[in-house]
């Protein structure tokens, strides 16, 4: 039997300190989780402390402006979801359907779809209509979504009856955001890989020939 140090059965073990990016995500959850359940008015910054169990005051080590932290939520999500959704066409290859369908595919993806997240995505969506910091926001976001499904639908074939770039590129933008919200609605109903395969049969009538 190995020996055991006298001390051992009444050591603690050490708490495993978080990185500032780590626990800037951990806030950045609970702030998604909070106003999908309170909406924009409920979701404060005292009530996403309550949620994730710290002080108010902590919130400045982590955020330019604790005051406004939906709006830092929101750039840091955009962000993100730019970053996952560029990664995914890089990973698929250099045929534009296959780079098409990845886009479709990180768009549907779990970590990007629960309903918890677009419930908040919704809710900035509602911000973005009456602040101006938040439209900003949202009109950079679209910007740069649009430009890189527009880099990868413009190296699709096009037919006789294909529309405009711009045209294609703003339906499958409108058709990718409506089955968003229906997968919210009810996975079940449409669930995500049902949504990506619509997503690319749009494109397909569109470019078709």
């Amino acid at each position: 039997m190995t020996a055991t140090h006298p001390d051992a059965a009444q050591a603690k073990p050490r708490r495993t300190r978080q990185t500032p990016s780590v626990r800037r995500q951990d806030l950045l959850a609970v702030t998604v989780s909070c106003l999908a359940r309170l909406g924009p008015r409920g979701a404060t910054g005292r009530a996403i402390c309550r949620e994730a169990g710290v002080s108010h005051g902590l919130l400045r080590h982590y955020f330019r402006n604790p005051d406004n932290l939906l709006l830092e939520t929101y750039e840091q999500l955009c962000e993100q979801l730019l970053v996952w959704m560029t990664d995914a066409v890089a990973a698929s290859g250099d045929d534009p359907w296959a780079q098409l369908r990845g886009l479709f595919e990180a768009v549907f993806a779990a970590e990007w779809s629960s309903a918890d997240l677009i419930a908040a995505w919704m809710a900035f969506w509602q911000l973005a209509r009456s602040r101006e910091d938040f439209a900003e926001v949202s009109e950079s976001f679209n910007l740069r979504q649009r430009a890189l499904l527009q880099s990868v639908v413009g190296r699709l074939p096009q037919g006789p009856a294909t529309p405009p770039l711009a045209d294609a590129v703003a339906v499958i933008s409108a058709v990718m955001d409506g089955l968003w919200i229906e997968l919210f609605l009810s996975q079940a109903r449409t669930p995500a890989d049902r949504c990506v395969a619509l997503c690319e049969a749009t494109a397909r009538r569109l470019f078709a020939g």
